[in-house]
């Protein structure tokens, strides 16, 4: 009876545990979400960019479309948390194959819309960096996304490494909403002097070290492929920040945006 007993004992914190970890990532949905509300309220209220300016009318649709396929993707990664907390892993299995198709265009959408949108833009905007070290970003955003969301499809049948990379890739895309957080963007380019990587990375690497603390507090356990993920989403932070500043990027900049 007693050996029962402590057997049934180690099953049931795992499956505590379990349930803790999909309640957190069904908070860093929510969190996610709320950031790209936030930081992108302009365009979905008014259509104008987060500096209250319309859109670049040259690439204005394109970036309408690249918009409305983020938001799809963000409202699907919050279905999938959803399907999986709630133990629906067949429905949540086969939107993945919509998910698949969603990714394919997002991609090559969101390569074009970042280069023309430095094509077409003003070389005085983006101070004090530059249009051509600002192109840096939103690559290394589609980058990430690219890397972290083809890893997940890969290591979809592996669920601890699944959740953590798809949930780092669309950290990635919320970037572009979470970075344009107005009052957040302003404080680090303040406190950093106008430093590239704290100016533009500094929100969305915060969000992710607080939800590292809010994983780790919920679980109490550390989660190898979630450490990893957080460690390479910040170098690749690091990585672009330092490219934006050397001549051969800027001069590579000017060559694919003409």
């Amino acid at each position: 009876m007693s050996s029962t007993v402590a057997a049934a004992t180690p099953h049931a914190r795992t499956f505590q545990t379990e349930r803790r970890e999909r309640l957190f990532y069904v908070i860093a949905c929510v969190v996610m979400l709320v950031g790209v509300a936030v930081g992108f309220h302009m365009f979905y209220l008014h259509g104008l960019n987060d500096a209250g300016q319309p859109v670049t009318q040259q690439s204005a649709s394109l970036v309408y479309v690249h918009g409305g396929l983020m938001t799809c993707w963000m409202v699907l990664f919050a279905l999938q948390c959803g399907l999986v907390t709630t133990g629906n892993r067949r429905l949540h299995m086969k939107l993945g194959m919509a998910a698949v198709m969603l990714y394919a265009v997002i991609v090559p959408i969101g390569v074009i819309t970042a280069l023309l949108q430095i094509r077409y833009a003003d070389p005085r905007s983006f101070p004090p960096f530059g249009p051509y070290r600002f192109l840096t970003l939103p690559l290394a955003e589609v980058a990430n996304f690219t890397f972290f969301i083809g890893a997940g499809f890969l290591f979809r049948r592996s669920p601890q490494r699944h959740r953590a990379l798809m949930m780092m890739g669309t950290l990635s895309a919320a970037q572009a909403g979470i970075g344009r957080i107005g009052a957040m963007r302003n404080l680090f380019f303040r406190a950093s002097h106008a430093a590239f990587f704290p100016t533009f990375w500094g929100t969305t690497v915060t969000v992710v070290l607080v939800l590292w603390l809010v994983k780790l507090a919920m679980t109490r356990r550390m989660d190898r492929s979630f450490d990893i993920a957080v460690a390479l989403f910040i170098a690749s932070g690091l990585l672009s920040s330092y490219v934006s500043t050397t001549a051969w990027w800027i001069q590579l900049a000017h060559r694919i945006t003409q």
